[in-house]
């Protein structure tokens, strides 16, 4: 089984190769150095927030990736997704593995929909 960021390297290969413009937020918030957590903290980082934004259909999506089985969304990321998912224009979901983020980039391109999901997945 792959890990997260296994899926993720895979999906932005294949965003890269479809000429997707998208970027990673590097927005880690996990350390065990408590000098670099206060630090994410006075520059704003936040617990959460998804993984991956891409433009598609000129509208914006957040992906919050996961790795197939055995992954637990956090409240923190579910409140984001849901926030994001009220904003006009964006769409944003937790998708289990790159398969799965692919499938919705190509069904929001397809359909021009932005709001495929409303609900978060638990």
């Amino acid at each position: 089984m792959l890990t997260e960021e296994q899926e993720q390297v895979i999906l932005v290969n294949w965003l890269e190769s479809n000429g997707y413009k998208f970027s990673a937020l590097p927005l880690s918030t996990y350390t065990k150095n408590w000098g670099v957590k206060m630090k994410n903290k006075r520059m704003g980082v936040r617990a959460g927030v998804p993984d991956l934004m891409i433009i598609v259909n000129n509208r914006l999506v957040f992906i919050e990736m996961k790795r197939i089985k055995n992954s637990i969304t956090s409240k923190f990321q579910k409140e984001w997704i849901e926030s994001l998912n009220n904003c006009n224009g964006v769409g944003a979901f937790v998708c289990y593995g790159a398969e799965e983020a692919k499938v919705k980039i190509k069904m929001i391109k397809k359909l021009k929909l932005i709001s495929l999901n409303r609900g978060i997945e638990k």
